[in-house]
């Protein structure tokens, strides 16, 4: 899965923060904040993971597969030596936070982050595709927690109610974003859902000004895989929603939901691209227009006149006066392109996680995407879907992007320690940020399949050796999956 917060460049979003609020530790995941200090007045939306208000980039994790699939959320703060147990907090259906954790409700599928309510605190949703109601056992929703609340308070939205085109079974949820759609300085909440039983795919958008969530059918076939991210893709100041699909037939289709101002997103419009499962969104190419690249880590999803590439790949389209809409545009990458380390080994599925963010400190973009299907090969010993990651540092054309240069991790490389064993998947889920507040970039990589499937998440810092943050520093439990979804 992608990293579910539009990766910003700094000179396009000054999203700042209003004022620093003090956190106090009051034991292990839990949260306080002394003297409810808030921020101040008309601050403009968080654009950062920092939910304890010290100017250093959080860990989120979703553990959607924790306690019997009932699911959790993780934030591991970060600090001067980078995301830790320290001020750990876990979020569950439980206590002020709306519904009540049930197996299968998957909470954690997908999370995003912004500032909903223009307070200048972080707030937090959070997709559960599983979350049943009185009526359809397949609906899903999105909760909403409020930074002001310390995430343990807010609410929730789901699909349209008596509505004849049967969105009851959209599995909301199932991936989530944020974005200021409508332009009134508040992010707005998008959830999608891949649908069931003859349903199709469904979005849904929520009005963070009036909280009016509004349902639009996203394809008529149900799906395998859809991801979702937002981002001004035509550069006119309302950020609009780019949707990648896999239907149940493995047709792959991405979808451009434009915003039409005030009023909020118009109909959907095919991208003129090669499709797949993950995507994320920023201004790569720092032309004022918001960019997406979209992770295809199996070839035999297929895009009509868009060929895939064995072993996977990843596709960068430009955003454009006209948006994402028409063809062209495109840079791919796969291990077959000169300079990337690796070849291109059916199963590797590159692509399957992708993620954007200043890597180098160059002012641009950079790609981190995993391979969780490559295998690992120590001596004699091959260790098969160990997994790996590539960093993709891209230079700026006069006709678009280039790749500078390639960089492959795995277990026992680039700092990080132990080896690869079979199963690990890294590269499950991977993102970036300043976790240490030295304004340097630290990557985070998941391996939902380390130690029998508990998972683990490796941080790796820009200097210095990497860590294993597992299950005993994220909170999370036996069989958990943890590193399946992270952002940051």
């Amino acid at each position: 899965m992608s990293r579910r917060a539009r990766a910003e460049h700094p000179s396009t979003r000054q999203r700042v923060r209003a004022v620093t609020v003090v956190l106090a530790v009051t034991g292990m995941g839990c949260l306080a904040w002394p003297g409810a200090v808030q921020a101040a007045p008309g601050a403009a939306p968080a654009s950062r993971a920092d939910f304890n208000n010290d100017r250093i980039d959080d860990l989120i994790a979703g553990v959607p597969q924790a306690s019997s699939a009932a699911g959790q959320v993780s934030i591991l703060p970060g600090s001067g030596s980078g995301p830790g147990a320290a001020g750990l907090k876990v979020i569950t259906q439980s206590g002020s936070v709306p519904g009540s954790p049930e197996p299968g409700d998957r909470f954690g599928a997908d999370v995003a982050y912004g500032d909903v309510d223009g307070d200048g605190l972080t707030d937090l949703a959070v997709g559960a595709p599983g979350e049943a109601d009185s009526v359809y056992k397949e609906r899903g929703n999105v909760t909403v927690l409020t930074g002001s609340s310390q995430l343990t308070q807010g609410d929730y939205f789901t699909t349209a109610d008596d509505d004849p085109r049967n969105p009851g079974k959209a599995r909301l949820g199932t991936a989530v974003a944020m974005g200021d759609i409508t332009g009134d300085g508040l992010d707005d909440v998008v959830g999608v859902g891949v649908g069931s039983a003859g349903s199709g795919g469904w979005l849904v958008w929520r009005d963070s000004a009036t909280n009016k969530a509004t349902t639009l059918r996203l394809t008529f076939e149900d799906l395998n895989h859809v991801d979702v991210a937002a981002g001004d893709f035509n550069g006119d100041g309302f950020d609009d929603v780019a949707v990648t699909t896999v239907d149940r037939y493995g047709q792959a289709r991405a979808y451009e939901y434009p915003s039409a101002g005030p009023t909020g997103l118009t109909h959907a419009m095919t991208i003129q691209m090669g499709a797949g499962r993950t995507i994320d969104a920023g201004d790569i190419n720092r032309d004022g227009r918001d960019d997406i690249v979209i992770g295809q880590p199996n070839p035999a999803d297929t895009t009509p006149g868009h060929a895939g590439t064995t072993g996977g790949q990843v596709t960068v389209k430009f955003g454009q006066d006209h948006g994402l809409y028409y063809r062209g545009h495109t840079t791919t990458i796969s291990q077959s392109t000169p300079g990337v380390p690796g070849e291109s080994e059916d199963g590797d599925a590159m692509g399957a996680s992708v993620a954007l963010h200043d890597l180098d400190g160059d002012q641009n973009l950079d790609i981190v995407t995993g391979l969780p299907g490559q295998d690992s090969t120590v001596g004699t010993v091959t260790s098969a879907d160990a997994g790996s990651v590539l960093l993709l540092n891209l230079t700026v054309t006069s006709d678009g992007i280039a790749l500078k240069n390639a960089i492959g991790l795995s277990q026992g490389t680039g700092t990080i320690g132990g080896g690869g064993e079979t199963g690990d998947h890294l590269g499950t889920a991977v993102t970036a940020g300043d976790f240490t507040g030295n304004g340097t970039a630290g990557l985070v990589l998941g391996a939902a399949g380390e130690n029998n499937g508990d998972g683990t998440t490796v941080y790796r810092p820009a200097t210095g050796p990497a860590a294993f943050l597992g299950k005993g520093v994220a909170g999370t439990p036996t069989g958990g999956r943890l590193g399946s979804v992270l952002t940051s």
